[in-house]
């Protein structure tokens, strides 16, 4: 087996390197390597980054199905108060996952095109769009239980 020419760190720099605007084609004659082999490097990197949302939904999903049967289960043993002690937690957990989300995403997208991590492609995230909407509705109760003691 030959040995490879760059280490996973050079290869990494690289990555951040196109990843922040210095043209491809500079990188290659810089380094000495062909921009097909900058292509299946960025391909490689971008499904690692594919697999670590994957998994990132996945574990979301576990919480959500916990939090929900935590909540009914809180609900029938004691009370809807108690039961409903889980949603700030269950609120903290989606900001904490769209930070999560968006941290993985912006290691692929380009420093200027942050904005495609909310709403382009990868905003596709089944869980991202739910946190969102998760957070947006619980701010419309907290907004309408304020005006009703009003």
């Amino acid at each position: 087996m030959a040995k490879a020419r760059f280490t996973d760190e050079q290869i990494a720099d690289f990555l951040y390197q196109s990843k922040n605007g210095v043209p491809d084609k500079l990188l290659c004659e810089q380094y000495g390597f062909s921009i097909s082999t900058l292509r299946r490097w960025q391909a490689l990197h971008a499904e690692g980054i594919r697999r670590e949302l994957k998994q990132a939904e996945s574990h979301a999903g576990k919480v959500f199905l916990g939090s929900i049967a935590v909540a009914l289960l809180l609900t029938l043993v004691f009370s809807k108060p108690i039961g409903a002690l889980v949603i700030p937690l269950f609120l903290l957990y989606c900001i904490h996952y769209i930070r999560r989300f968006r941290t993985i995403s912006a290691k692929h997208i380009k420093a200027e095109n942050t904005a495609l991590a909310r709403y382009g492609l990868g905003a596709n995230n089944a869980f991202y769009q739910f946190c969102w909407i998760t957070i947006v509705l619980i701010i419309c109760a907290l907004g309408y239980g304020i005006v009703q003691l009003i």
